[in-house]
């Protein structure tokens, strides 16, 4: 799913997850990673990931226990998470062309 498909685009962001669990880091590198996404809806994680690998900032995936709410999904029917997929695929697609084409560029590394 949209995991094998970030790796396919970005390649390896060091995590099984980009979406759930907490991104803790320094206030150093959070400043920088954070500084002027790009992204700022649902996959907003996976350009601070991405910029982390960018940047050789190390990252460690710590598995936290989750438990799914009610009403706390992005999408709740078929039709919605065909959409919400596409959406996110578009955006990460979008991300990595802007970025090897230099029109994005990470704060403090190189563009691609």
């Amino acid at each position: 799913g949209f995991r094998t498909v970030v790796k396919i685009i970005c390649g390896d962001l060091q995590v099984d997850d980009t979406q759930c669990g907490f991104k803790l880091m320094t206030l150093d590198a959070g400043v920088l990673l954070y500084s002027n996404l790009n992204l700022r809806r649902w996959t907003h994680d996976v350009e601070v990931l991405y910029r982390a690998k960018e940047l050789g900032i190390p990252v460690t995936e710590m598995k936290i226990g989750w438990e799914d709410k009610e009403g706390s999904k992005l999408a709740t029917t078929l039709w919605e998470t065909v959409i919400v997929s596409a959406v996110m695929l578009m955006e990460v697609l979008f991300m990595r062309i802007n970025y090897v084409t230099g029109r994005w560029s990470v704060p403090g590394g190189k563009s691609h």
